[in-house]
């Protein structure tokens, strides 16, 4: 049994001073929260001062929620029935009580990290491992120095596996989060451009992906992909194996792929044995992320009969690869939730492998590389496949892209598109059944709505980016 959190517990651990005291100081409380508009079944709520405004000036909101302890960093009134607690640091506080529950934490511990793939490989492990054990993971990408040790407050008494997609964009992140929560094993699925022109260059990026295995537990697994010569060569401590393709223990190859039925049927040589599975997804990107999980799997202890029914029924987020049929039986590939040059690359390698007659990739703004864009703009150019027959590009990430392109693939028709409208009507006229549209941006510039708009969905917001980090459809602007 998992040892949890009681008021007197967490008073002693963050060495706070009551302002409220609570009436049974020995309850145990779970669960947290920082954002008064999203509580969840949360009873710890922290308080800090934000980059925009003072969370301390909201809490009253809370008087009629289900928290049962506030901490802040200063005085304030009474809150309803609510136990508040005086910390010096509120974020601090966080962190040290993810530490302790992580110590009372009788399970096992998966920590992934990498450029790209990280939801959706902690989705599919969810997904594969639901049934075989007790789980806790992070919701959405809610991966970084609070959305970590958030998840980690919502551990109840009986989980016995925690599974944290950790995310970084800058050098301590991820040794910092594998201090509070070390693993038994780390997955490192790739090290990528994302974040070059923040975290200052490749080396850094590969120093920054490794703190992944900073802190591991004893006869803890390191997983590392086979095909990034860096890693294999790299000092990781603890015991290593490699997966994705040219690994000799967790590799895969395709047999064959099925474009109306959106499968592929890839063969995986692993300790398992050789395994053919009929997977729902297409891409190169899909082989090397299962080939990860099947690795995880094996070393928690599952056999196959366990893992096969999943991998055949994989399930797909709004937005993340993937494929619908629009108007005129157009087949369009939606992969708009977010993006990196490497993930870029990967869906315009997707679409090329299909058998169609038109290739058309649609690319907007890379808003969270902006500072990095120059340096990474050779990577995108150098992995455009030579199948591509249009390329549609907007914002900066266009205006970096749009003259080397030009220059370096003359016979490809590179077009820049100055707002959402101009750039829909353009492949409206392209829409046909012979021809597959690939959509890919940051979540800032809301691809979604070309989407929608092939779809035969005309949005009316025509902003080129947008501050609103949800999905167009939940959106009142749409």
């Amino acid at each position: 049994m998992n040892k949890l959190l009681s008021f007197n517990k967490i008073k002693k651990i963050t060495k706070g001073q009551w302002i409220t005291e609570p009436d049974n100081p020995e309850l145990i409380i779970r669960g947290g929260a920082f954002d008064t508009r999203s509580l969840g079944d949360a009873e710890i709520f922290f308080t800090w001062q934000g980059e925009n405004s003072d969370g301390h000036d909201h809490i009253h909101q809370l008087a009629e929620s289900d928290i049962k302890l506030i901490i802040v960093e200063k005085e304030v009134p009474k809150i309803a029935d609510k136990a508040v607690l005086k910390v010096t640091d509120s974020l601090s506080a966080l962190h040290l009580l993810a530490k302790e529950l992580m110590i009372g934490f009788s399970g096992k511990t998966v920590n992934i990290t990498g450029s790209s793939g990280k939801t959706t490989t902690k989705s599919w492990l969810q997904h594969i491992l639901g049934d075989h054990r007790n789980l806790l993971t992070n919701i959405g990408s809610f991966n970084n120095h609070i959305g970590c040790p958030i998840t980690i407050l919502n551990l109840k008494e009986d989980h016995d596996l925690l599974v944290l997609e950790m995310g970084t964009s800058g050098l301590g992140e991820i040794e910092e989060l594998t201090a509070i929560a070390p693993s038994d094993i780390a997955l490192l699925l790739n090290v990528g451009h994302a974040h070059l022109g923040v975290i200052g260059s490749r080396e850094k990026i590969y120093q920054a992906k490794l703190e992944l295995f900073s802190h591991l537990k004893p006869n803890a697994i390191s997983l590392l992909p086979a095909f990034d010569e860096k890693l294999v060569n790299a000092r990781v401590d603890g015991e290593r194996h490699y997966f994705g393709m040219g690994s000799s223990e967790f590799s895969w190859n395709r047999i064959d792929m099925d474009v109306l039925s959106m499968t592929q049927i890839l063969c995986f040589d692993s300790p398992y044995g050789k395994k053919t599975v009929a997977v729902p997804r297409l891409g190169d990107y899909v082989g090397d992320l299962i080939s990860g999980i099947i690795a995880v799997c094996y070393f928690l202890g599952l056999n196959w009969q366990q893992v096969e029914p999943g991998l055949s029924v994989l399930p797909q987020e709004k937005g993340r690869s993937t494929f619908l049929k629009g108007k005129n039986d157009v087949l369009i590939l939606d992969d708009t939730y977010n993006a990196n040059p490497e993930s870029v690359v990967a869906m315009l390698k997707t679409i090329c492998s299909l058998n169609m007659k038109q290739f058309i990739g649609v690319v907007g703004n890379l808003a969270e590389l902006d500072e990095g864009m120059k340096e990474t703009a050779g990577y995108v150019v150098d992995n455009i496949p030579g199948k591509l027959t249009d390329l549609y590009i907007g914002g900066d990430t266009g205006k970096i892209l749009l003259p080397k392109i030009e220059s370096r693939y003359p016979n490809l028709n590179a077009v820049y598109f100055d707002s959402i409208i101009e750039l829909i009507e353009q492949l409206k006229n392209l829409s046909h059944k012979d021809a597959v549209i690939g959509v890919k941006g940051s979540r800032a510039s809301h691809l979604e709505r070309v989407v929608y708009a092939l779809n035969g969905r005309m949005p009316r917001c025509e902003l080129e980016r947008c501050g609103k980090f949800i999905m167009c459809n939940t959106c009142k602007e749409l």
